[in-house]
């Protein structure tokens, strides 16, 4: 019978694997058992800002850190709460100190949660989003990190399913991370905005439109559209050159 000690790395690392996963499990239990879910929500949000927005005036360093750190902790378990993260930021920071926390935040967390899902929830992440996987994986293989940018710029695509599925393709870690940075801007911007106006509005819809989100996503489809062209040209240019290499050969003849 082998021993413990002999058994070599992968008991190690499975061991790892199964605390992490109960940790994780753990901040899921806690998010929903100790009714955190409920004050992030939009109408929470809107009745509580004042009373809220006071406390982090009072104590606006204090309050900052312990925003995203909740935020990186959240986004890290692919919590569906990006952008009421984000609304939040705004409710409570208002503008540009909104955009800097939740950015911060938001590409922290991606992180953390697209290692997560590579090295520790592989089978579990390919299992939930085995279609969608099979989707991305084969952009990702014809358009690289253009792709991965169309993602970050569309509003209809969820964050943190992007995030997961993300660790289950080849995409290196270091194009991963500028890339979210950059495609996620636009997004952080508008729902950070959105919250700095919560106490007048009574919905998100009064802000975002239609043709905004029209807008968002023609401004999502340009990095493939671009590769596109580019890839054509590219064919173009390949055919030029064959066909002026051929042509001495033909003349000499």
């Amino acid at each position: 019978m082998t021993s413990p000690s002999q058994r070599g790395p992968l008991f190690g690392l499975n061991l790892t694997r199964l605390i992490v996963i109960a940790v994780l499990l753990a901040l899921l239990a806690a998010f929903y058992f100790t009714g955190l879910n409920h004050y992030l929500t939009w109408d929470s949000i809107q009745e509580h800002r004042d009373s809220w927005r006071r406390v982090v005036d009072l104590n606006r360093e204090p309050a900052m850190v312990l925003f995203v750190f909740l935020s990186i902790v959240l986004m890290s378990v692919s919590l569906p709460v990006g952008s009421i993260l984000s609304i939040a930021a705004g409710a409570l920071f208002d503008l540009w100190y909104g955009v800097a926390l939740i950015t911060v935040a938001s590409s922290i967390g991606s992180t953390l949660a697209f290692v997560i899902s590579r090295y520790l929830l592989r089978d579990f992440v390919r299992y939930w989003f085995a279609r969608w996987f099979a989707i991305v994986d084969r952009g990702i293989e014809r358009d690289g990190s253009r792709y991965l940018l169309m993602l970050r710029l569309s509003p209809v695509v969820p964050f943190f399913a992007v995030n997961a599925v993300m660790g289950l393709t080849h995409m290196r870690l270091r194009t991963f991370i500028p890339v979210t940075l950059v495609g996620m801007l636009p997004s952080c911007f508008l729902y950070v905005m959105v919250g700095t106006q919560i106490g007048k509005i009574t919905s998100p819809e009064q802000m975002i439109s239609w043709q905004l989100v029209v807008l968002l996503s023609l401004l999502a489809v340009t990095p493939l559209i671009f590769g596109w062209v580019m890839r054509r040209l590219g064919k173009v240019n390949g055919n030029g050159t064959h066909d002026t290499s051929e042509a001495p050969a033909q003349t000499e003849a």
